[in-house]
């Protein structure tokens, strides 16, 4: 479990909280909930992202999501999770956790008016150009990091989206995609036809 220096008491806490709501019992990619959201924030993490990032990584799907609706922390408690992670983050995971996962891809097309559509209530949230391009590592970083797990014809969804999708993130992110996706160095950041 990575830790970022001098923030290990803290970090215990957002684990212990995490425990406390049964992330640690809940199955999710044949393993658990509590293991998916551990190796989403250190994917993160060593990809360079900032505290807030991986704050959102480490909680990105306690709500639950379109296609995780087991929500371990109710939507009642955002102000708890606030508190424990800062507002960006919580705001991050609870947009991961509200979005029909389309409409984050439906933004690549676009240069503003960005948006998702909530699962839940069928409305659109607006995002800013940041919080759009931290939704796009995170959803990357929340794929890879259970990809291995699923079964082999589900093992490389979303592949037109992520190819499409490099050209947005980090260079780490990007080559970490690439890797298991099989994607060519030569069309990394090339804008996708279509």
């Amino acid at each position: 479990m990575m830790a970022p220096p001098g923030s290990n008491q803290l970090f215990a806490a957002k684990i212990a909280f995490l425990g406390q709501h049964g992330a640690h019992q809940s199955g999710h990619s044949r393993s658990s909930l509590l293991r998916h959201l551990l190796g989403t924030y250190e994917l993160l993490h060593a990809w360079g992202g900032r505290a807030a990032l991986c704050n959102a990584g480490l909680f990105h799907s306690v709500y639950g999501t379109e296609t995780y609706p087991h929500a371990s922390v109710p939507l009642s408690l955002r102000d708890e999770v606030r508190a424990l992670i800062g507002e960006e983050a919580e705001q991050l995971s609870y947009l991961f956790g509200a979005m029909v996962r389309d409409s984050l891809y439906e933004n690549l097309g676009r240069s503003e008016g960005f948006s998702v559509c909530c699962w839940r209530t069928r409305e659109s949230l607006p995002l800013s150009s940041a919080q759009l391009l931290d939704l796009y590592h995170l959803a990357v970083a929340n794929w890879l990091e259970q990809h291995l797990r699923v079964p082999i014809e589900r093992r490389y969804a979303r592949r037109q989206e992520f190819s499409a999708l490099r050209r947005h993130l980090d260079a780490r992110a990007c080559a970490a995609l690439e890797v298991a996706y099989g994607f060519g160095d030569a069309a990394a950041r090339q804008p996708s036809g279509g």
